[in-house]
């Protein structure tokens, strides 16, 4: 089926389709422009709570969210529970598989809820059915690190898997309110990343480990170009069809 508007015709399939793309790859490229804008407020709000040298005591923080709270950078004061201990999977550095460790902590100014205290990255062992040796300080300790939200990953059914070992829980995603329902504990919505002291924990950088906002903007042109390029085979196809009766009728 052609449309016709004046004396130039349109093929109605051809023009849906091409219409449907362009819309599609369009709203592809804001989208990408939009991830850039929130990763590039991500990188923002770590290097603003990393040079603002001064920890906020956790008995002092006021209600925080993902919104007001991200990488806020706080101190605390209390000790390490010795069990259970999360081992956060696949988690790579420098191209060697490891986990994240992170152990419950029990803060004097917060008695009622226990902090999930990610201590850093370790290797893991050659074997999937061995987990890494791992010694919880015990006593009183001032910690200083980062607020961290987890965000919610809904392609991972199983969360954690406890027939390897009671004291120790592998979990392919640490999600604090589905674990506290799990097992049952009174956990903080947040994970705190500890900073301090240094000689505690593992090897750990916590710089968002995410897709740069200018690879987003790569992919943002990227689309954007796709759909000028559908518009481009479009009017060609277009001033196509509309010469073709004109030759015939030179015959």
């Amino acid at each position: 089926m052609i449309l016709k508007k004046t004396n130039i015709r349109f093929p109605l399939v051809a023009t849906l389709v091409t219409l449907l793309a362009i819309a599609l790859l369009v709203k592809l490229g804001f989208w990408q422009l939009e991830r850039a804008e929130q990763k590039r407020q991500l990188f923002s709000d770590y290097e603003q709570q990393l040079s603002s040298g001064e920890a906020t005591k956790l008995d002092r923080l006021a209600e925080v969210s993902p919104e007001n709270g991200r990488f806020r950078y706080v101190e605390m004061n209390g000790e390490f529970v010795p069990q259970p201990i999360f081992l956060l999977d696949n988690q790579i550095q420098d191209g060697t598989v490891g986990y994240q460790v992170i152990s419950l902590f029990q803060p004097q100014a917060m008695s009622e809820n226990y902090v999930p205290v990610n201590m850093g990255w370790l290797p893991a062992p050659a074997s999937r059915q061995s987990l890494p040796e791992v010694n919880i300080p015990s006593g009183q300790h001032r910690l200083t690190g980062f607020l961290y939200f987890p965000s919610n990953n809904q392609f991972v059914n199983n969360t954690y898997e406890t027939d390897l070992a009671d004291s120790k829980i592998r979990v392919q995603e640490f999600q604090p309110n589905a674990i506290a329902k799990q097992l049952d504990m009174s956990l903080t919505d947040y994970t705190f990343l500890l900073e301090s002291p240094e000689t505690m924990g593992w090897s750990r950088d916590w710089k968002p480990q995410v897709m740069s906002p200018e690879k987003h903007q790569g992919y943002a042109i990227q689309w954007f170009s796709l759909a000028i390029a559908c518009l481009v085979i479009f009017l060609f196809a277009v001033i196509k069809l509309n010469k073709q009766p004109k030759k015939e009728e030179t015959r």
